[in-house]
């Protein structure tokens, strides 16, 4: 077999260099490099000891700061990332249908995440998408109450379906999208249950 000559293979280099800018892939979302919670050996249990906490006993986080879950014994073993990049109190709405607030205020939620490997999921989540759906978010007003009901048929019709975050988000993924919550005040502390993993995290919507 001949080898080629270095001028040859320099040739070819360029040529192949030449295809690839030309043929570049569209950017995909990017999602935070996240400090995760940690799941518990037994894969359900979901914690984060190293950040504080509130009376409720959800990691508090503010705009911008990562969280997660991985694996207590591998904590570079990520399920997911994600961040709150952005908290808005009563958007305009641009969908086809939108409807209004039905407790008094619209809060689009945006985020960013990225899952981990397929083996992962079904480690710690037997095979389950994850979900930022609103039925795993609560909000509790600044006198204290609880919001009852959060998810709303306004909560759906807000913004089109391609700016609005995937109802279930399978494993090896990057997504960004809104989340839209209807509650019942533009202040007070909004709060992400991952039921799966028992990790909690909360967003005082005051401050960023």
């Amino acid at each position: 077999m001949k080898k080629l000559t270095p001028v040859l293979s320099i040739a070819l280099l360029t040529i192949i260099m030449a295809g690839c800018s030309a043929t570049e892939a569209e950017p995909e979302p990017t999602a935070p490099s996240v400090d995760p919670a940690t799941a518990s050996s037994a894969g359900n249990s979901g914690n984060d000891d190293s950040v504080n906490k509130s009376a409720r006993g959800n990691a508090i986080k503010r705009i911008g700061e990562p969280a997660g879950v991985s694996e207590a014994t591998d904590s570079d073993n990520k399920l997911v990332n994600f961040a709150v990049q952005n908290i808005e109190v009563d958007p305009a709405c641009t969908g086809p249908y939108p409807k209004p607030s039905e407790n008094g205020h619209l809060v689009a939620v945006q985020i960013a995440a990225e899952t981990g490997s397929s083996e992962l999921f079904e480690k710690l989540y037997y095979g389950t998408d994850y979900s930022f759906g609103s039925h795993n978010w609560g909000f509790i007003t600044p006198k204290g109450t609880t919001a009852n009901n959060i998810a709303t048929v306004a909560t759906y019709s807000c913004f089109p379906e391609n700016e609005m975050l995937p109802d279930m988000i399978g494993p090896s993924e990057k997504v960004t999208g809104k989340v839209v919550l209807d509650v019942p005040s533009p202040t007070g502390t909004l709060i992400f249950n991952d039921v799966l993993s028992d990790a909690s995290w909360e967003w005082n919507m005051t401050s960023k």
